[in-house]
């Protein structure tokens, strides 16, 4: 899971870019500083991302059930 948070935080602009994470039951979602610095190609081909989906502020990776919560976890460990 670890790589994949990498991963995630590379395409979506570094971990500066990140103001907040949080999930739902299958998606991480993420509250970004600049979201013109997300290269969503790279988002949608990272191994595990089912896809994207920008909503309100938020920009979320569906990962299916289970992994959300466990990417959250990693990434916020990641980007504190």
């Amino acid at each position: 899971m670890e790589q994949t948070v990498q991963e995630v935080i590379n395409a979506v602009g570094g971990s500066n870019n990140i103001s907040s994470c949080t999930n739902c039951m299958t998606r991480l979602r993420l509250t970004l500083n600049d979201d013109s610095n997300v290269d969503r190609a790279k988002v949608k081909a990272i191994s595990g991302v089912f896809g994207i989906i920008e909503a309100d502020e938020q920009f979320q990776i569906v990962l299916g059930p289970g992994k959300a919560q466990k990417a959250a976890d990693t990434l916020n460990k990641l980007v504190a």
